[in-house]
């Protein structure tokens, strides 16, 4: 540890009062001490972070991997010291003289034009966290007692992270630049700015007693080192802290009345005593490792990559599991999870999902798990509403409790963030979510950190990981370097994983496959850097062989004909179970009509739609509605028509007896025929014995709409060609998934591939590497400069899909069409409700929504309010006619509207 040479310094002679100044002021308490000094409250939030720190080994874990340099005594300290210094900027004027009647009964009354000449807007505005930064930058010297050119390495390069990390709690990460110093612009305010400086070196100098000297270090040595992974991990922890440290409920307003070591202790053991980390949802402990039998239950045994899972080190890496859908991949993620969990290797999970059927499909399977591995446990699904648990319901409730800091109240901005499911998943046991909220960790956002302390504490499961687009990968590639360099964990799950994708995502994680040999199918691959081999599934607990038949049918836009219409209605009359895969939304719903117009006289043949563009309320019913006739429980007593998109295609346990699917490539083509004969059953329909799928291509080498989709037109001629050959065979699973995959996305031509489509493909991945890059740059850049577009629509920041605008159906009078006045919604509950009730749309709807109404600050920013009225019973017109909106149908355009 370097040692700093001190240097006298005026301010240092005798002991400065640490009391002049309120922390915490509300007015409207109706009894007892109604303001909170400044230094109390700061070691409020250090006690929180001392009793997490001394209680949870896995974050012990995350900052000694994020501090490699440092004994654990000096970290604890460092981090418990500048997590103290949090609300420095607290202690300037112009923050007092937001609560005057606080600031005369801690110190004085300081009063206009007599004692200064402040604006009102001066007040008003003023930013304690950029404060604190900046006036860091300005008086360190004069605390550490010495100057920059007396020592070789600057004492604010060291320090300037470790300040950024505690005083950006408030959603950024805070500069010195556009922070105002006050001047001295006459004797008397002088003479508050001197008192300013005075109480901020007091309060250095006996946060320094309390958690620095204890353990033989002081102001005049340097911190560790702090890393840019290691300033987001620090942030994250303490704005957390600070949430739970500003609960008044638990940490009530004091007078000034103890010395700072005696409040301290007192405090630690009310945090303790009163379990308020478990209480609160933020900590639980893992029962022990139960071995994946418990979880997989009295009639199922370990097959395939499940077999591997107790071989694995328990230790932070990085996991790729490759194996068949319906194979148990989710049971081997759950119980390698649960032994990290149970070794203190972590102290939660997150799982991510790529769409919000799939997260809502995964909350059941995870809650048996948690009852497992936690008794009662906090899990928490990011879409559709859930309860709180009881903790985060007191911490809402007590962040509408306005005080004099409004929006700054770090009450306020923990109640804004628990009442978004979408974020309160980073604070529970186990968070279930799409993909987007763990790829805004490493985007500019507000509380970003937040969202990465909880990912890099968590072991993070991304299931179907090969199921993005190359702007994504980008994103993740950054999520899985902070994971590493925090000592976190990751296992990424997908049955349909080709090599270049492999060799990236363990580039990113520091490491790269070993080529001795072909890589065996299914595998299990574990990364703690260097060279990766696969493990080795033993032969006789590979997968069975099956084969499935392929039927290739060319078809103008690669739509049903009336002919294949007709068997499809034939095979539901025989009592089959049909699934017909569309690429667009808009063929879903055309689709569906005509099915039910051919089948008008057959009423005992359901036909179902479910895609993506419903209100999310809506979608939760009909992802319900496909598991109970579709499931594995399903009554299969006649025949019944599902029309889906690309919804169905993914970690859905669904059953289909005959499989119909448009072209797409062939890694999403395995995953739809993961739902064909997805169970064994004693007895199939006549003619659907054994699986088949009808595939519908295009008629010319010419893939149009689906080109768009996709963006990859050699990989659909690739795949096309594969099923061609098949048709005179049939498709043989596993190897298939090895073998198919390879020669589809290899990166030498085919030597009969058409110029065109390789000149495609060139255009095709010279836009791929631009999207990466595109997203990389932003995980540079700072809110300010992104802009901070959360509130508007999550996937227009983290995807490139289909999917990018939010529409909200409201009526005339403003009430969402469950007949719910917004205005009557309570604060806690409109973010949810918002969610419940937005509709995605495609990005190419943007000119004909161009006319919507759209916020740009408030609950409702960034989404446009589709005005609409009730045309008939479930059915809504849009007040221009140009759009309706149906709980069977969803979202529609006009047929004479083009996007």
């Amino acid at each position: 540890m370097l040692r700093l040479s001190r240097v006298y310094s005026p301010a240092m002679d005798g002991e400065f009062n640490v009391f002049p100044y309120w922390g915490k002021a509300d007015a409207k308490r109706p009894e007892g001490q109604n303001w909170h000094p400044l230094i109390y409250h700061m070691l409020d939030v250090a006690a929180v972070a001392s009793v997490w720190w001394d209680t949870c080994p896995a974050l012990r874990g995350r900052f000694m991997a994020a501090f490699p340099d440092a004994p654990e005594s000096h970290l604890r300290a460092w981090v418990l010291f500048f997590i103290a210094l949090h609300d420095l900027g607290k202690a300037d004027i112009r923050f007092q003289l937001k609560a005057p009647e606080a600031l005369a009964a801690a110190w004085r009354m300081v009063e206009e034009d007599v004692d200064h000449v402040l604006r009102v807007q001066e007040i008003s505005t003023f930013d304690h966290g950029c404060a604190g930064f900046a006036y860091a930058g300005l008086e360190y010297q004069a605390w550490v007692g010495t100057l920059d050119d007396e020592i070789e390495l600057p004492i604010w390069t060291c320090w300037q992270r470790w300040i950024a990390a505690v005083t950006g709690h408030h959603g950024d990460f805070p500069s010195k630049e556009g922070f105002r110093v006050l001047e001295k612009d006459t004797d008397v305010l002088g003479e508050l700015i001197d008192h300013d400086r005075n109480v901020r070196h007091a309060l250095v100098v006996a946060l320094e007693s309390l958690f620095l000297q204890p353990v033989g270090l002081s102001l005049q040595d340097l911190p560790p080192s702090c890393s840019l992974a290691a300033r987001a991990l620090l942030a994250g922890f303490c704005a957390s802290c600070d949430w739970l440290g500003s609960n008044t409920d638990e940490f009530k307003y004091r007078a000034p009345s103890q010395a700072l070591p005696e409040y301290l202790r007192e405090r630690r053991g009310h945090i303790e005593t009163r379990r308020m980390l478990e209480r609160y949802g933020l900590l639980a402990v893992a029962n022990d490792y139960g071995g994946l039998r418990l979880l997989l239950g009295d009639t199922e045994v370990p097959r395939g990559v499940q077999t591997l899972v107790d071989t694995l080190p328990t230790k932070p890496g990085l996991t790729l599991i490759e194996a068949p859908t319906g194979s148990g991949k989710t049971e081997a993620a759950l119980a390698y999870a649960w032994r990290l969990l149970a070794t203190g290797e972590a102290d939660s999970i997150v799982f991510a999902l790529p769409t919000q059927a799939t997260a809502n499909a995964m909350l059941k399977r995870v809650e048996i798990f948690a009852a497992k591995v936690y008794g009662e446990s906090n899990v928490v699904l990011a879409h559709g509403k859930r309860e709180f648990n009881s903790g985060f319901q007191q911490l809402v409730e007590r962040g509408q409790r306005r005080t004099r800091q409004g929006d700054e109240e770090a009450s306020v901005q923990c109640a804004a963030w628990l009442a978004s499911s979408r974020k309160r998943v980073f604070l529970g046991q186990i968070g279930v979510c799409t993909v987007d909220q763990v790829l805004l960790s490493v985007l500019p956002v507000r509380h970003k950190f937040v969202r990465g302390f909880g990912l890099n504490k968590s072991v993070l499961i991304v299931d179907e990981v090969h199921a993005y687009d190359a702007y994504m990968y980008g994103l993740l590639g950054e999520v899985l370097k902070s994971q590493r360099a925090c000592g976190g964990s990751a296992i990424l799950l997908s049955a349909t994983l080709s090599t270049p994708l492999r060799d990236k995502l363990l580039a990113a994680w520091g490491s790269h496959a070993t080529r001795e040999g072909d890589a065996p199918y299914p595998a299990l691959w574990h990364a703690t850097g260097d060279a990766t081999a696969p493990l080795t599934v033993a032969d006789e607990h590979r997968p069975a062989r099956h084969e499935v038949g392929i039927e290739c049918l060319r078809r103008v836009g690669a739509y049903p004909d009336g002919e294949l219409l007709a068997r499809i209605v034939a095979a539901g009359r025989s009592g089959a179970l049909v699934a017909i895969v569309v690429n667009l939304v808009d063929d879903a719903q055309r689709l569906a009509r005509a099915l039910r117009e051919l089948t008008r006289d057959c009423p005992e043949i359901a036909v179902d739609l479910f895609h993506a563009r419903y209100r999310f309320s809506d979608r939760q019913d009909k992802e319900a509605a496909a598991l109970k006739h579709y499931g594995r429980e399903a009554p299969r007593t006649s025949g019944r028509i599902l029309v889906a998109t690309q919804v169905v295609e993914q970690s859905l346990d669904l059953d289909f007896d005959w499989l119909i699917t448009q072209i797409c490539p062939v890694d999403l083509l395995f995953q739809r025929l993961g739902r064909l004969h997805r169970h064994k059953r004693d007895q199939r329909p006549p003619g659907f014995e054994t699986p088949r799928c009808t595939v519908l291509t295009v008629e010319r080498d010419d893939y149009g709409v689906f080109e768009l989709i996709y963006g990859n037109a050699r990989v659909l001629w690739r795949t096309e060609q594969l099923l061609t050959a098949a048709e005179a065979e049939c498709l043989v699973f596993p190897n298939a998934y090895r073998d198919w995959i390879e020669q589809v996305y290899q990166r030498d031509d085919w030597p009969t591939e058409p110029e065109k489509v390789a000149t495609a493909h060139d255009v095709f991945s010279s836009l791929q590497l631009r999207r990466e890059k595109e997203a990389q740059r932003f995980t540079t850049m700072t809110v300010t400069d992104f802009r901070d577009k959360e509130g508007v629509t999550l996937s227009g920041l983290t995807r490139d899909g289909e999917m990018s605008l939010a529409v909200l159906p409201l009526t005339a009078d403003g009430c969402l069409i469950d007949g719910q006045r917004i205005d009557a919604i309570s604060e806690r509950e409109l973010a949810e409700a918002l969610n419940l009730d937005t509709v995605p749309a495609p990005a190419s709807w943007v000119k004909v929504l161009h006319d919507c109404r759209m916020e740009t600050e408030g609950p409702l920013a960034g989404v446009r309010q589709l005005v609409v009225s009730e045309a008939a019973p479930g059915v809504w017109l849009s007040q221009d006619k140009r759009f309706t909106y149906s709980q069977d149908f969803g979202l529609e355009k006009a047929r004479h509207e083009s996007a």
